[in-house]
């Protein structure tokens, strides 16, 4: 292997929250400051402040402060001739960077990835100090809860003089046939050495197995102090090419020799696709025709907060592919590196996004300075992921349609072809543009002034605007349009935006070809964006906890290929959670996934089933309440009236006579015992890895109890913590840490962080009435 050694720098952080003068310089004394590893998010660990200034944005989590970290390390040279380089995947937000007492650069935005150089500053086999400071006072903040502190990966880099740069490869394929698939590579390579080299750089096409499918080879001479960039041209034979169905990755093994010497080795994963847009058919991937069955989410992690890990995302996503969902928009900045390798592997495609609003809120400050610096970095970054379909430049930008705004758009999306002319380009555009009096104006005035914004994106991306598709294609007929935001159960109508009609905005992608994906508003619930009580947005089809609600069922069965079938009970008694006003038009009515109503004894009670299915026949206890075609309902919403009776209710979804699901919802009785599930019941003793386990209130039949909930407190032996704890009700008040929390419909989650010792840990919980639960893990040593 060659010089380069990628060094996860997670352990041993000192932190303190304040402005303490001189905290940068080498000597000062971090004796005391506490001890932890990154990512971390300070704001998440407190308790919520119902006063907080601008509390509904960051889900009154304080966080208007700056945060010092310090770390100590030594790095040893492999050679006299080593560079040694910071990577930072993301700090919210100002930060500050010194090594040894020396100033190294600023960030202010939050959610990129930067490197700063290291080696004029770095003592040899002596210690070192890096300090990092995060200033959150300045004020506006997100729309959403973006957290504070170090809350992305932090990576030192050390190569050799001659290096390939900061994300320097870049990889596409221009030309794909089953028979072979044309591979063009761009290097960039750094020699930091004042005299020209002479040097061989080889690349490698490696298949999923490791085996060499295409290789490329140049003899090159680089100058003294310069950044050199090549190109290499090589094929790969019988292709397997990247799909959401079918995420096979590539590798690109980029080699430097000096001498006959490796000098640097650098890795970049890939997949070969072909995207194209047609203007008639909609998006062809690899040839066939594709509909985006997309969710938008933000970056936090429930109980985790803002601090990034990648077990819990992948959960996350797991959830998400069960319903049939094949794409995400990030919304509305890039996210960590790590996702985006997810959605590589488990194969989602993604819209990348850069801002949220360009002079307004909180990037207005920053726009000027740093707008081409930032687009860069997520463009050089992230362009390399075969999940990566389409580029965006905003959401909901201010100005909209005015000569302003459209110089900046043309600016941003010529910026993007400039530097990725494979991808397309969109920016997410609200339903309401300026002037104001367009909100109330005539749907011919929307679609003109719509036709402006269209002419300088490649596809026309938009937000909660479905009932105006067939306008805009009709004025359009070139035009592709992607809903980059829709509602989960409602759909607009006429000039409304929020029109209460049930009617799920997927049959607008479904009917028509030229509309290429929607992405639901929300994926997930997430912090933020809303007012108290309440700490988050709550309209999402998965809560914090990553429990499915009953409407995900809706869309899975809208977006899955496999039978589906599933039963909700409309409960004008439940318990709902509190939304401002103006956000319900992204909730569904209060619907519930169980049959433990006693309330509605001698009552009629009101059903929904979800299928894909053709019919679906509805028993209780052994009573049939008859079927219902599908084909009779437009909407996939088949409804039902019956009285409630407690038992056993099963759905069964047939296509023709033959039965291919079912679902089944069976009464609870008493609450007897708490049911601890770990998806995980081994960890390694790495300090790092967790286990998501869920909490159940059972009766003695091990049915979950929805209808009463219980304060139960967690004592867990062993080494290891319990780092967030969660119940997915955005409206308690109680803190994501500790060891206590209400169940909420039956439910709640506790998740459990690794320590470095093997062994085992035991998760036990208890609650009043003699509730009693307990689960084991079991904590590995890492293979030497």
């Amino acid at each position: 292997m060659g010089s380069r050694v990628i060094m996860p720098f997670k352990i041993n952080w000192k932190f303190i929250e304040g402005n303490y003068a001189g905290a940068e310089k080498m000597d000062y004394n971090d004796e005391h400051w506490r001890l932890l590893q990154v990512p971390h998010d300070w704001s998440i660990e407190k308790s919520f402040d119902p006063h907080m200034l601008y509390g509904g944005n960051q889900a009154y989590l304080p966080r208007w402060s700056v945060g010092w970290y310090r770390k100590h390390f030594n790095v040893k040279p492999s050679s006299p001739k080593q560079r040694v380089y910071i990577q930072f995947d993301g700090i919210h937000s100002n930060s500050e960077v010194w090594i040894n007492g020396h100033f190294v650069g600023e960030r202010p935005y939050g959610y990129v990835s930067f490197q700063y150089d290291l080696t004029p500053y770095i003592r040899w086999d002596e210690e070192n100090v890096l300090a990092v400071k995060v200033d959150n006072t300045i004020l506006s903040p997100d729309r959403w809860y973006s957290g504070a502190g170090i809350y992305r990966n932090v990576w030192l880099i050390c190569t050799d003089y001659i290096h390939i740069t900061e994300w320097g490869t870049y990889i596409t394929t221009p030309e794909i046939s089953p028979d072979e698939a044309k591979v063009t590579a761009r290097i960039q390579v750094t020699n930091h050495h004042a005299h020209a080299v002479e040097c061989t750089i080889m690349t490698e096409m490696l298949n999923p197995q490791g085996q060499t499918k295409g290789k490329v080879e140049n003899r090159v001479t680089l100058s003294g102090c310069e950044t050199g960039e090549i190109e290499q041209k090589t094929r790969v034979i019988e292709p397997e090419l990247w799909s959401p169905d079918n995420p096979v990755l590539y590798e690109a093994q980029t080699t430097i020799y000096c001498d006959n010497t490796e000098v640097d080795r650098y890795c970049t994963p890939f997949g070969i696709r072909e995207v194209k847009l047609d203007t008639q058919k909609g998006l062809l991937l690899n040839g066939d025709s594709l509909k985006l069955k997309g969710v938008c989410i933000h970056h936090d992690l429930g109980c985790l907060g803002a601090a990034y890990h990648d077990t819990a995302m992948k959960r996350r996503l797991q959830k998400l592919k069960e319903m049939g969902c094949n794409s995400i928009r990030f919304a509305h900045n890039p996210m960590a590196p790590e996702l985006l390798d997810l959605c590589d592997q488990m194969g989602f495609l993604v819209v990348d996004e850069a801002f949220d609003k360009w002079k307004s809120l909180f990037y207005e400050h920053l726009y000027d300075e740093w707008w081409e610096k930032d687009l860069e970095a997520m463009l050089l970054r992230d362009r390399n992921h075969p999940s990566v379909f389409m580029w965006s430049v905003g959401n909901e930008v201010e100005n909209q349609g005015q000569p302003s705004m459209l110089k900046m758009l043309e600016q941003l999306v010529g910026f993007c072809h400039e530097k990725d002319p494979t991808r397309p380009v969109t920016c997410a555009l609200e339903p309401h543009n300026t002037p104001i009096s367009l909100r109330e104006g005539s749907i011919e005035a929307k679609v003109e002034h719509t036709k402006q914004l269209a002419q300088r994106v490649d596809v026309l991306g938009v937000n909660y605007q479905e009932q105006w598709y067939e306008h805009y294609r009709a004025a359009m007929p070139d035009t592709l349009i992607l809903g980059t935001e829709t509602f989960p159960y409602y759909r607009g109508k006429d000039n409304r935006v929020k029109g209460y009609l049930p009617m799920n905005p997927w049959f607008d992608v479904a009917n028509h070809d030229y509309v290429i994906g929607q992405f639901v508003w929300s994926g997930i619930d997430y912090l933020g964006e809303t007012s108290y009580p309440s700490k988050g947005w709550s309209s999402g089809l998965i809560d914090t906890c990553g429990f499915r609600k009953p409407v995900s069922y809706l869309q899975q069965s809208l977006w899955s290929n496999q039978p589906v079938v599933h039963i909700a009970a409309f409960n004008e008694h439940m318990k709902s959670e509190f939304n401002p006003t103006w956000t319900m038009h992204w909730k569904s009515p209060a619907m519930e996934d169980h049959w433990t109503f006693p309330e509605y004894g001698g009552k009629l009670i009101r059903l929904v089933t979800f299928t894909n299915c053709e019919s679906v026949e509805l028993i209780v206890n052994d009573e049939s309440y008859g079927k219902r075609k599908l084909v009779d309902y437009p909407n996939h919403l088949i409804l039902w009236e019956l009285p409630y009776t407690p038992g056993k209710i099963r759905a069964v979804g047939r296509n023709g006579n033959e039965k291919v699901c079912e679902h089944e919802l069976t009464t609870a009785g008493a609450p007897y015992a708490l049911k601890l599930e770990a998806d995980r019941t081994v960890l390694p003793a790495d300090g790092h890895e967790i286990s998501h386990v869920e909490v159940t209130v059972i009766d003695p039949n091990g049915i979950i109890v929805p209808n009463q909930d219980f304060d139960v407190i967690f004592k867990l032996q062993g080494d290891g913590r319990i780092l967030g704890i969660d119940n997915g009700d955005l409206t308690s008040d109680e803190s994501f840490k500790g060891n206590e929390r209400r169940t909420h419909r039956g439910r709640c989650l506790v998740v459990v962080q690794s320590g470095y010792v093997a062994g085992e840990l035991l998760l036990q919980a208890s609650a009043d009435g003699g509730l009693l639960g307990e689960t084991r893990l079991k904590i590995e040593e890492e293979p030497k």
